[in-house]
């Protein structure tokens, strides 16, 4: 069989660039087409001397991989080791999946793979890209978001698995105090079981408020009402702690003051945080972050 150089070129120039362009949209890159042809053309041009000279140090791995880095810096933007590194892996994954999805539609059509074959396999291999790194994205900004409060009512405490929520804006219209929202299942061993078994009936509506408010004088509970999306005059109990710790990591603490929102159901359907942190609080840690040292 013959293969004309231009074919070679042209079919591994169109291959290149998609791969080129697949990572890029999954990596979230700016996208410059005239780097994104150039860097195709550097591949391609590579496939034809190694399949019309042969030479056998152009087979080694340090070569390809090379070659690879260099598409990379050419199509790309890319400062810096990891984020090249970063873009690299992403590359050779691309890579192995499309032509594992080329592979099996060879197989499963018996020889007669087709260009259109090959675009659908390019495509279904983009979607599935897309699919995975957009989860893993989604779980690191998750984890991102996640931390440990550690809520003090005299002497007890509890520690709580909270998500920061951005669009929590609740506040105590009394003290102007932010609100975490835990479930209440989460407060019975602060609270005890009395004291839970009476919200639960005042948001059932099986209990007034007043007596509620009034039996229970000394925990200082307090009403506030806020809107959702589907209601209005939505009301919540809510409870002072005495102290309000929240964690990111061992090197980030900070001690807040605010007021805990008591909710009868979940946070979250999976049960992986049961409290709702306020968009306050990455504001705060920022300017923590950004204090200078006391000792300088």
């Amino acid at each position: 069989m013959v293969y004309y150089v231009e074919y070679v070129f042209a079919e591994n120039l169109i291959i290149d660039f998609i791969l080129l362009f697949v990572t890029g949209k999954l990596l979230k890159r700016v996208i410059v087409y005239k780097r994104l042809l150039a860097s195709s053309a550097i591949g391609a041009l590579y496939v034809v001397l190694v399949a019309y000279i042969g030479r056998d140090f152009m087979t080694y791995f340090i070569v390809k991989v090379s070659v690879s880095v260099l598409m990379i810096m050419v199509a790309f933007d890319s400062r810096g080791i990891l984020t090249n590194i970063r873009v690299i892996i992403c590359f050779y994954m691309t890579s192995l999946i499309m032509a594992g999805i080329i592979t099996a539609m060879y197989y499963m059509n018996y020889d007669r793979l087709t260009v259109n074959a090959i675009i659908i396999a390019l495509f279904a291999g983009y979607a599935g890209l897309h699919f995975f790194f957009g989860e893993v994205r989604s779980r690191n900004e998750k984890s991102n978001y996640m931390r440990s409060v550690t809520v003090s009512f005299a002497d007890k405490t509890k520690v709580l698995n909270a998500f920061i929520d951005t669009g929590n804006e609740l506040s105590d219209p009394m003290t102007g105090k932010p609100v975490i929202v835990v479930n209440i299942e989460c407060l019975r061993s602060i609270l005890g079981e009395e004291l839970c078994g009476r919200i639960l009936n005042m948001y059932a509506g099986n209990e007034g408020l007043e007596v509620l408010l009034s039996e229970f004088s000394s925990y200082n509970l307090r009403i506030i009402r806020y809107n959702t999306i589907s209601s209005k005059g939505e009301r919540m109990v809510t409870i002072t702690p005495d102290k309000v710790e929240v964690r990111k990591d061992s090197n980030h603490i900070l001690n807040t003051d605010a007021v805990i929102g008591i909710y009868p159901g979940k946070i979250s359907r999976k049960e992986d945080y049961d409290a709702l942190l306020f968009n306050k609080i990455l504001k705060w840690e920022m300017e923590q972050n950004n204090e200078p040292d006391k000792f300088c």
